[in-house]
């Protein structure tokens, strides 16, 4: 076998090896699944909430006043919610890289490069970010139409309104994708740098 077989790590190895961390630490994974899921759920209650409530005819705001956040304030809860999802994304990357230094030793001495150790935690982290992403952003979707028609009325909930409000979702999924990226810049670099030889005494 040659160097550079040895090096041959394919996307579809990396996403099983991510998929078997997340199964084995299912129970802390899906504590962390539930807080971007809430942070997005939120950030998207409150873009929606403003859109729906913005198309408004005159007649029908009127009563609405105060029913959502306004100005600055709307813009610090949605950054507010979206550093409670980064920090909850960066803590899981960081307590995986840090309980799986052996191994990271492991795959490093059986040939895996820094760029495989790179792929498994940026795969790893984006799955944390897009399906807690979807799942908050259809939730907060949806929990902005019920807001919506229980300050005004479901006449003024037409299905063109709905639509258009519909652009955040795929918006805050990839807001929680991106997120995961960024959150996860620290921690793939601590483990491309484990040294297999210190990573075997290594000991958590």
């Amino acid at each position: 076998m040659n160097g550079s077989e040895k090096s041959r790590f394919p996307w579809t190895q990396a996403f099983a090896f991510a998929m078997q961390n997340i199964r084995l630490r299912l129970g802390r994974m899906l504590l962390v699944l539930a807080g971007v899921a809430v942070a997005i759920a939120f950030t998207n209650v409150l873009l929606t909430t403003h859109a729906l409530f913005d198309a408004l005819p005159a007649e029908a705001a009127e009563g609405t006043r105060g029913t959502t956040a306004k100005g600055i304030f709307r813009w610090l809860w949605v950054a507010v919610s979206l550093l409670i999802c980064t920090a909850g994304t960066l803590n899981a990357i960081v307590m995986s890289v840090t309980e799986r230094v052996k191994e990271i030793g492991t795959l490093k001495c059986l040939g895996a490069r820094d760029r495989h150790i790179v792929h498994i935690f940026l795969i790893e982290s984006m799955l944390l970010g897009v399906i807690g992403g979807v799942a908050g952003a259809l939730a907060g979707y949806g929990a902005a139409l019920l807001s919506f028609v229980g300050s005004v009325s479901t006449r003024y909930l037409t299905a063109d309104l709905a639509l258009t409000a519909a652009v955040y979702v795929p918006v805050c999924v990839g807001i929680s994708a991106g997120l995961a990226l960024l959150a996860s810049v620290i921690p793939v670099v601590m483990a491309a740098k484990v040294e297999p030889a210190a990573a075997m005494r290594y000991e958590v």
